[in-house]
């Protein structure tokens, strides 16, 4: 697989990127709890941004290495290079289908329904605790 772009990042910061998608998450939960049906988009923006903090803390602790490619959705080849077998396949695809998202929610000018952005926010959420669990191995 030819990997896009990457940069290397050394593996004491992962704990920065973990925490900032800590927060991201949390933000997004807040939002979430508003419960504004004009806030669609704005949760599913923060909880992708929450996914792709908790990718790069995944990179970065296992192999020193994150995406630094535009095209979001290629952080997720990274993550499966850098993990290898231990990459979940189904938390694959659905990092895939939120990093896909991404786009749409924050470019599309397309309404985000509160509805929408609450599922992403569950799959993001499901991603999370997968991630916290692969952080505690390294």
């Amino acid at each position: 697989m030819k990997l896009s772009a990457t940069k290397h990042v050394p593996r004491s910061e992962a704990a920065g990127y973990r925490i900032v998608g800590h927060s991201l998450l949390e933000t997004a939960r807040g939002i979430d709890l508003l419960g504004e049906a004009m806030y669609g988009n704005g949760l599913a923006i923060v909880a992708v941004h929450a996914a792709i903090a908790y990718t790069d803390a995944l990179t970065v602790a296992f192999r020193e290495m994150k995406s630094t490619d535009g095209d979001h959705t290629r952080a997720a080849d990274v993550l499966v290079f850098v993990l290898g077998a231990r990459a979940d396949a189904l938390q694959m695809k659905r990092l895939r289908r939120v990093l896909a998202a991404k786009s749409k929610v924050s470019y599309g000018g397309s309404y985000y329904t509160l509805e929408e952005g609450r599922d992403l926010l569950w799959h993001v959420e499901k991603y999370v605790a997968w991630a916290e669990e692969m952080l505690k191995i390294p």
